[in-house]
């Protein structure tokens, strides 16, 4: 499949990946199927559509527009194999689910005891705002009662 072949075409400078249940995925960090063309038939299945809501993205509207352009291109490049300069080695969680989970745990304990401490730093400051409240309805009531008494 020629993700890699779309990308460079189209000169897409936004994240380009292959989801197998849905296709080339064209999106971003947080929403990674902005435009979806299938492996299969080499079509946008899914468009960019700012109506929905979305802000207009120049360069999202450029890739649509060209593939619009001439369909049968990007289906001929999806089907083509992709070509890669140079391989680089990648890595991932070892196969021990035993140490994976022991990772798990670990990160679980971490993110407890930083919302703890987060938790404990709020009650502090809503302490103190609460404080500074009380201070400044007193203040308010000295104020309003020097104000009946004329002085």
């Amino acid at each position: 499949m020629g993700w890699k072949a779309v990308r460079d075409h189209y000169r897409i400078e936004h994240i380009v990946q292959v989801v197998p249940e849905k296709g080339i995925c064209i999106g971003s960090g947080y929403i990674h199927d902005i435009i979806v063309i299938s492996l299969d038939r080499g079509e946008i299945t899914k468009r960019y559509d700012p109506g929905r809501g979305w802000s207009r993205n120049a360069a999202l509207d450029r890739y649509q527009d060209e593939m619009d352009a001439d369909p049968f291109k990007l289906s001929e490049i999806v089907a083509a194999e992709d070509v890669f300069e140079r391989s680089i080695p990648v890595f991932t969680y070892p196969t021990d689910s035993g140490l994976v989970r022991t990772w798990a745990i670990d990160s679980a304990k971490s993110r407890i005891e930083f919302l703890r401490q987060s938790v404990k730093d709020a009650e502090a400051d809503l302490a103190e705002r609460i404080q500074r409240l009380a201070e400044c309805e007193r203040d308010l009531a000295t104020l309003s009662q020097h104000k009946r008494g004329g002085a």
